[in-house]
Order: structure tokens, then C-alpha cells, then sequence
């Protein structure tokens, strides 16, 4: 059974992903900043890394419509917090244009000061369902 800190640890962890979401799918580029440790990697399906920038960057230029994460589970120790989850991705105009990409993820936040920020990202693509 969980410890009343722990839960409460949990849910301000939680909160922090749910603003990069919402900052991510309003292009929010202070808030991204601001969730966004300067120390961020993403490591990316293809093998490739980038950083805080080249995702803020990429964001900006995306036109997400929508994000439905699911699934996720939350581990802290000290100062560091992984989530595991699901991720739902929309893309382009709503209806049948709509461009749907479904992901596993892991990110990993860092408590900086008092605040959650996320420092890594891996994002890997789940096989369509049938």
C-alpha cells in the first residue's frame, strides 16, 4: 500500500505531464520551456537524439490536434520519476483526414527546486490495431 507522500508525490509528477501535453498541444512555447529541463534528450523510434530546442522546435511545427495518454504508471525515487504510458497522437484536420499515431513512452522528470521538469523522452510506436 502506498504512503500518503508517495500518492501525493505521484499526482504532482502527473500534473507536470499533463502540462507538457497541454503545452505540446497548444504549441505553448513558454510553458515547453518552462516543463522542459535544459538538460532534456529525446530518444526517437529511428535511433536519433535531440534536444530541448530541436523539440520545441519540431512542436512549434506541428499541427497536433489532440493527445489521449493512457495506461500510465508512475515509479519516484529521490529526486527522479519515471512514467510509463500510452500515447495517442492527432495530427491534421479533425475527421477523416485526421492522422492517428499510437506510442509507448517513457519519460523521465527531475525535481529541480521544488519542481517537476522532464529531462528524457523515449517515444516508441505501437503496431495498428486490428
Amino acid at each position: 500500500m502506498k504512503r500518503a507522500d508517495e500518492m501525493v508525490g505521484e499526482q504532482l509528477v502527473l500534473a507536470a505531464e499533463d502540462a507538457y501535453v497541454a503545452a505540446e498541444v497548444n504549441r505553448d512555447e513558454a510553458e515547453l520551456r518552462r516543463l522542459l529541463d535544459d538538460r532534456f534528450l529525446l530518444n526517437s523510434a529511428d535511433g536519433t537524439t535531440s534536444g530541448k530546442e530541436e523539440l520545441i522546435g519540431a512542436i512549434l511545427r506541428w499541427n497536433m490536434t489532440g493527445q489521449t495518454i493512457s495506461e500510465r504508471s508512475v515509479m519516484i525515487e529521490g529526486d527522479i520519476a519515471i512514467i510509463f504510458g500510452t500515447a495517442e497522437l492527432r495530427f491534421g484536420n479533425r475527421g477523416p483526414d485526421e492522422r492517428v499515431s499510437e506510442h509507448r513512452y517513457t519519460s523521465v522528470y527531475v525535481r529541480r527546486k521544488g519542481h517537476w521538469r522532464m529531462i528524457a523522452l523515449q517515444m516508441t510506436p505501437r503496431s495498428p490495431r486490428e
